[in-house]
């Protein structure tokens, strides 16, 4: 991180005080940053209703025993360092998010149902195989993924619209 110091009042007192400032180059970069985890969770929002548009479909795919277990049907993770950075550029979204300093709560939350909807998926794919595996017990677990990828979507949609221009 590049730093410019800036020295406050008296000689004297320059020698105690420093004040650091990010550089042009940093604040340029911190907004590439930001612009680029922005379009992150946009197309993610948008990848989790195309999964969601046709939720019968989605259930019925995951619960197939064809189904290709190399590839995920689930939207890509988001990493928490960008909701960390996003947070500073948060406002409220009316009736969703009323205070931008609940952002990173908000985001806590998306994780948690996220990352429910992966460990569902993972169980639908192993609900087929073994002693006790059956269709049904894919179908149970595909059904509670969807359930878990809808609410995961609601607040990733807010998360979208409280760092949006």
């Amino acid at each position: 991180m590049l730093l410019k110091t800036t020295f406050i009042g008296t000689a004297a007192a320059a020698s105690l005080l420093l004040v650091q400032q990010p550089s042009m180059a940093e604040a340029a970069t911190a907004a590439i940053a930001s612009k680029a985890d922005i379009e992150l969770i946009q197309t993610t929002s948008d990848r989790y209703r195309l999964a969601l548009k046709d939720k019968e479909k989605f259930i019925a795919d995951m619960a197939n025993e064809q189904q290709d277990i190399t590839t995920s049907p689930l939207p890509p993770q988001i990493p928490a360092i960008t909701f960390q950075k996003l947070s500073k550029f948060a406002h409220n979204v009316d009736g969703k998010l009323d205070d931008a300093d609940d952002f990173p709560f908000v985001a806590i939350e998306y994780a948690e149902h996220a990352g429910a909807a992966r460990d569902y998926a993972k169980l639908s794919r192993l609900g087929r195989i073994g002693e006790n595996g059956s269709p049904e017990v894919a179908l149970d677990y595909a059904k509670r993924c969807v359930l878990e990828l809808e609410e995961a979507s609601v607040i990733l949609d807010t998360l979208r619209q409280a760092v949006e221009q």
